[in-house]
């Protein structure tokens, strides 16, 4: 079990997921993901890709985001996210969509979507991290003032420059590293 560490939900519990595919961020992590993004989440929306079991997106719900769209392509994952968006009686303020998120960037684009955090934390070691960094590169996704937030491996690579986003501050917790972007002005 996952515990919410601060906002609204604090101290609720969601679940996790079975299996040693989906690795939760460390409640550690979680806390001080919500601190760094705390100038950005009133009325926020956020883009959850790969969401896992959506413990940053609720997270920031429970902190004051108005909306969150989490996206995941496995099943056991968006079975787990609708429990928790239930346990947690947020069910209206999430959209929780099974597939793939590289093809949900592309989809987006397209629809015009723009979000005010864009959240990528990705399996570590599938080069799923570069690819969806380059995606977003263009900053089509992203609201004018918005962030985006990536979570690695520390060993993983990562650039200061992704198309149209430069590295704002990178942090180290243990093996994992979050970086964040904001559009090149």
């Amino acid at each position: 079990m996952l515990r919410i560490t601060g906002g609204y939900l604090a101290g609720r519990t969601i679940s996790s997921l079975p299996g040693e595919n989906t690795r939760p961020p460390l409640t550690r992590v979680r806390e001080s993901v919500a601190n760094i993004l705390r100038p950005y989440i009133e009325e926020a929306v956020v883009l959850d890709l790969f969401a896992g079991t959506g413990s940053f997106s609720f997270e920031l719900l429970s902190r004051g985001a108005q909306f969150a769209v989490l996206i995941d392509k496995s099943p056991k994952a968006v079975q787990v996210l609708r429990k928790n968006a239930a346990k947690l009686d947020v069910e209206d303020m999430v959209e929780i969509i099974r597939a793939d998120a590289l093809q949900m960037i592309d989809r987006f684009k397209r629809a015009g979507n723009r979000f005010d955090i864009i959240i990528v934390a990705p399996p570590y070691f599938t080069g799923l991290d570069q690819e969806t960094m380059t995606r977003l590169g263009s900053g089509e996704l992203l609201s004018p003032g918005g962030i985006v937030l990536l979570q690695q491996s520390r060993k993983e690579t990562f650039n200061e420059k992704y198309g149209d986003l430069i590295l704002k501050k990178t942090y180290r917790y243990g093996e994992t590293r979050i970086s964040t972007y904001i559009l090149d002005e």
